[in-house]
């Protein structure tokens, strides 16, 4: 296996960092759009609301919030793969300690598994 050279670690960094930011930008919007809809008095109450307009916008919220759940977990995981990098463990594997594939840093540039580990902690073993 190759280790990873310095210009690919430079362009997972780039790439974390990149994520990163889209991540903090999409959390800051949607902060100023919930801001925005109570000074607007947009979130209107009352026995005038039809119900399912009620559920819709609840399941809308929901959801945000189990996309924000999800972004706040992918930021720690964005956080300590950039950790790694300062540290010189990038791309190498927290449970087995063997090289994760370039291939699937690219495509999951936070990854600290390679696949194989991850499939077994995902499955709990």
């Amino acid at each position: 296996m190759m280790k990873l050279s310095k210009n690919e670690i430079s362009t997972m960094k780039q790439k974390l960092i990149a994520m990163k930011k889209s991540i903090e930008e999409k959390q800051e919007n949607s902060l100023l759009d919930e801001s925005m809809m109570e000074s607007t008095g947009d979130i209107t109450t009352g026995i005038g609301n039809h119900l399912a307009e009620g559920n819709a916008e609840r399941v809308d919220r929901e959801q945000e919030q189990t996309f924000e759940q999800i972004d706040e977990k992918v930021l720690g995981e964005i956080d300590d793969a950039l950790d790694r990098i300062e540290e010189g463990s990038y791309g190498v594997c927290v449970d087995t300690g063997e090289e994760i594939p370039y291939e699937r840093l690219e495509a999951l540039p936070y990854a600290k598994r390679t696949a194989e580990a991850q499939e077994k902690y995902d499955k709990g073993y």
